[in-house]
């Protein structure tokens, strides 16, 4: 007498994924999707905010290591090197270092050079970052 199925045909059944309305879901829902987007377009817009100060840092590295190689430097006064690396911060559009945040000082190796400044950026509406570098070199004697 057979009066329905197995066990075994109830398992396969169920795990078919036919749910009580006959349909499964595959995939994220509107919702889903619409929070990814938000996501990534914040996670965009953050990293095109960081990306210029950290593409600047690159090049206040790339004058101080430049400055730090010259030999048109070698026995200058602290004051000539301050002016070479202002000169060229100035030829290379970087605006967010100043005088004051240069340090040039004689050292028994030669000439130390130090640029240690901050850069402040705004993220999103009244949210600042602030990114905070220090670069050094030894001038050649």
């Amino acid at each position: 007498m057979k009066t329905g199925s197995t066990g075994a045909e109830l398992a396969v059944a169920s795990s078919s994924g036919a749910g009580v309305g006959g349909r499964r879901q595959r995939g994220m829902g509107l919702i889903s999707w619409l929070l990814l987007l938000v996501l990534t377009a914040l996670v965009a817009l953050l990293g095109l905010r960081v990306a210029p100060v950290y593409l600047e840092s690159m090049t206040v590295r790339s004058v101080v290591s430049d400055v730090a190689r010259d030999p048109e430097l070698r026995g200058a006064r602290p004051s000539d090197v301050r002016s070479a690396v202002m000169r060229r911060l100035q030829v290379n559009n970087v605006s967010s270092v100043e005088r004051g945040d240069i340090t040039v000082e004689r050292s028994g190796d030669g000439i130390e050079l130090i640029v240690d400044y901050e850069r402040r950026f705004r993220l999103l509406a009244n949210l600042d970052g602030v990114a905070s570098f220090r670069e050094e070199a030894m001038v050649d004697p």
